[in-house]
């Protein structure tokens, strides 16, 4: 009976963390829907463009990944830019120019391909998860909703500066 009670509420637990990892999912998720929509009526426009190739998803081993294809008048082709990084490793988010997450280490495996005349590709790993969340301002609320879904799925993170 005990191990049962034990199983039960361990699984209840899981679902509850599931659920929180998939808010989290949404809340990134729909903030980059929006910045690529919304690239193009910026006043700040750059000529850099973003367009998904795979969302924001978490895997099995609880790794946070997303890939964007960007376009940049500042080089030819295009340039493929996949981040991963496993949850327990991000200690704060905050906001310069664009949304980052900090981590401990170099847990952010940033893997960058440009695909041009040559394809070169290259693999770093550093400690910041770039977001690519930058065209919308007065977005405060959003580094809270993201740190609480964080909290509620079973991580704490700070949020600190938070520069438009």
């Amino acid at each position: 009976m005990k191990n049962t009670v034990f199983v039960l509420a361990f699984l209840l637990f899981q679902g509850l963390v599931f659920a929180q990892e998939k808010e989290l999912l949404k809340i990134l998720n729909t903030e980059l829907k929006k910045e690529v929509k919304n690239q193009f009526q910026s006043s700040n426009f750059s000529g850099d463009t973003i367009a998904i190739n795979k969302p924001f998803t978490i895997d099995q081993q609880k790794i946070l990944s997303f890939e964007i294809q960007k376009t940049s008048p500042y080089f030819s082709g295009v340039q493929i830019i996949r981040q991963e990084v496993p949850l327990n490793k991000i200690i704060k988010i905050g906001k310069d120019i664009n949304v980052i997450f900090v981590t401990e280490g170099d847990a952010v495996i940033s893997t960058s391909k440009i695909i041009g005349k040559e394809i070169t590709e290259e693999k770093v790993a550093g400690h910041l998860f770039f977001l690519f969340l930058s065209k919308e301002k007065q977005n405060e609320q959003l580094g809270i909703s993201i740190q609480k879904a964080f909290k509620e799925a079973g991580y704490i993170i700070a949020k600190e500066f938070w520069y438009d």
